[in-house]
């Protein structure tokens, strides 16, 4: 199997493992619901995701950035904001984090 094919097969095993009412899947149906410019790049893309990895409280302006990412707000990315509930940025997050130590992969 080749490489892009293995990663795909542990990114689908990886979703598959997320209960589906959990912060994380909210978080992960708010990536999937987001569209990106068609020339921004991957880096650029990994870069603006780590910027919320290493600074997690600022989750309310990084979903804002990544709504804007194709310089439109669209319907669906609203409906997968609110769907996600964040009261609490720092607890959301946390809880994301605790989801992810909790997976059995």
């Amino acid at each position: 199997m080749n490489l892009d094919k293995i990663l795909l097969a542990q990114n689908m095993a990886f979703l598959i493992a997320i209960p589906p009412d959990s912060n994380l899947a909210k978080l992960l149906s708010f990536c999937l619901t987001t569209k990106a410019r068609a020339n921004l790049s991957g880096i650029e893309l990994i870069k603006l995701t780590c910027e919320l990895i290493e600074k997690p409280s600022n989750i309310a302006y990084w979903t804002q950035d990544v709504m804007g990412l194709n310089f439109d707000y669209s319907s669906e990315e609203w409906k997968s904001l609110g769907e996600m509930g964040i009261t609490n940025p720092t607890e959301f997050m946390a809880s994301v984090w605790q989801e992810l130590e909790n997976l059995e992969l």
